[in-house]
């Protein structure tokens, strides 16, 4: 049996993701009330805020894997949560995620790994996904000869950038990015900073980037979301945010740790 191909995805709206009145609560621990957030097209959002500010919780709610309390999340115009299976692959097919590990399929190879999400939403064959994982693989600064190695084989740094290039594999428009450059070293991460902002202007993506790295947000983030007393307390450029009043963010940026100096 043949999979079934997922038709595009009609956009509904101009910006990619608009979230409204969010609420996320686990018993009696309200971790998001009232949230609201737009991420424009084609720019590169950082989204950074204490332990305990909802980040991870978030993400999870956007990517449809936890359903919040209420309000409305929409991507490319479209409400989550509600509507076919159908939709939901089309939203699917459209976006693409890097989780903080990796989540390689430790079983998979390098190419077979980044040819699954062709194997699931598209109709190539082996042969010929294999040949897109390769040109992704090059996408992502991956030498071809990682192509039939396994995860157990590769740096920190390619277990990066093969999830990046398994994330780009159906030419996503919406990349997720969980702590991205966690756990390599400042070259490492400064060159998979530039990857990044590369990739976003050749590709025309949007960037959605959970981190914690102040080198990241000075580096390629048009603008940052500040997650606080259970919502978006301000988005902007760092040069505003730098600026900003609120207790956590002026810490964040001229805190022992942070680029503002006295």
């Amino acid at each position: 049996m043949k999979r079934q191909v997922v038709p595009p995805l009609k956009e509904e709206c101009e910006d990619p993701i608009v979230i409204t009145g969010l609420n996320n609560s686990f018993g009696s621990n309200v971790v998001h009330e009232n949230l609201d957030l737009t991420v424009k097209r084609g720019e590169i959002l950082g989204i950074v805020g204490g332990s305990g500010s909802g980040k991870t919780v978030l993400l999870r709610s956007i990517l449809g894997l936890q359903k919040p309390t209420s309000g409305d999340i929409h991507l490319f115009g479209h409400r989550l949560y509600e509507g076919s299976d159908e939709k939901t692959r089309q939203i699917q097919a459209k976006t693409g995620v890097l989780f903080q590990s990796g989540a390689l399929f430790s079983t998979l190879t390098v190419a077979e790994n980044i040819m699954a999400p062709m194997m699931e939403f598209t109709r190539l064959s082996r042969r010929e996904a294999r040949a897109v994982a390769l040109l992704k693989m090059s996408m992502a600064g991956l030498p071809l000869t990682a192509a039939d190695l396994a995860p157990s084989e590769l740096s920190g740094g390619m277990i990066k950038r093969t999830a990046l290039a398994r994330a780009l594999a159906l030419d996503a428009q919406l990349l997720f990015l969980d702590e991205p450059t966690a756990g390599l070293d400042p070259i490492g991460a400064a060159a998979f900073d530039t990857l990044i902002r590369e990739l976003a202007g050749s590709l025309d993506l949007t960037v959605f980037m959970i981190t914690h790295d102040l080198d990241s947000l000075y580096a390629i983030c048009d603008e940052i979301a500040v997650l606080a007393d259970r919502h978006v307390v301000e988005k902007g450029p760092v040069s505003q945010l730098e600026k900003s009043s609120h207790p956590w963010i002026h810490q964040y940026f001229h805190g022992p740790r942070g680029r503002v100096k006295k």
